[in-house]
């Protein structure tokens, strides 16, 4: 009965030396873990933008990484979530790197669905929230998180309105000239219709007019809209109100009101 204590003892007390020795060498193992994130890259997509994250690995510990997970999630400045995405890697050997990619993509389309007009116009960040999930030796799970932000260009960046003219057009109608311009802050080119339409103090439609716009990224835009109205509004445009400006492309839509006069 001794002996088979005497043996209990030493079974428990290398078991114990076991399990003592592994959360050492995974401790460690986790502290020399190398993670490195690339420069992100925005790409214009077929809906939207794609910001690519590259990363790599360095497995300088003692155990194989296994079920590496890589999540995201995106929010924008109110804190809705735009995009949820996961990246796998199934297994980093020891002693061994590995390079990957992780992709976000951002759908204009949604964004406008959140009625986030403000960015369409104003430059903004999204908030990046970074979840790591990992096992060492497939027996010792780690989670790491992080927080980043990645930068949003507003396709009409400082959009502003001009002083307007009001000309004779024909013996019915004068021509009103409103001059705009705004800075394309996107990764993608703007290419499409500009509709605006002005409405009297009183919110009467007096005039209309349609243009293309057709902006590549990072450029200025600065040019005139021409409407037409009726010779008996003319005072009525003077006196100033609102326009209603409609932009439609293949990607979206969006429209919005901004004061003149």
């Amino acid at each position: 009965m001794k002996i088979a204590t005497s043996m209990l003892t030493v079974a428990t007390i290398i078991l114990w030396v076991a399990i003592l020795f592994f959360s050492v060498t995974a401790v460690y193992s986790v502290m020399n873990v190398g993670v490195n994130i690339g420069e992100t890259q925005m790409l214009p997509t077929s809906n939207g933008i794609k910001f690519a994250l590259p990363f790599s690995i360095n497995n300088n510990g003692y155990y194989e990484i296994a079920d590496l997970n890589l999540t995201t999630r995106v929010t924008d400045p109110d804190g809705q979530v735009l995009d949820l995405t996961e990246t796998l890697v199934d297994s980093i050997p020891q002693g061994e790197t590995v390079n990957a990619s992780h992709t976000i993509e951002v759908d204009l389309d949604d964004i406008l669905s959140m009625n986030h007009l403000t960015l369409m116009l104003n430059d903004s960040n999204f908030t990046v929230e970074i979840f790591a999930g990992l096992n060492f030796a497939r027996g010792f799970p780690v989670q790491l998180s992080t927080i980043v932000s990645l930068p949003w260009g507003a396709p009409f960046a400082d959009f502003s309105v001009g002083a307007l003219s009001v000309s004779q057009h024909n013996s019915t109608h004068v021509e009103v000239v409103i001059p705009i311009s705004f800075e394309n802050h996107a990764i993608i080119d703007i290419t499409g219709t500009l509709k605006m339409e002005a409405y009297s103090n009183s919110d009467r439609r007096v005039a209309s007019g349609v243009t293309d716009i057709n902006m590549a990224s990072n450029q200025n835009f600065g040019d005139s809209i021409h409407l037409y109205a009726r010779a008996q509004d003319a005072s009525n445009i003077a006196d100033g109100g609102k326009l209603h400006i409609l932009f439609e492309t293949y990607l979206f839509t969006v429209d919005w009101w901004e004061h003149y006069g």
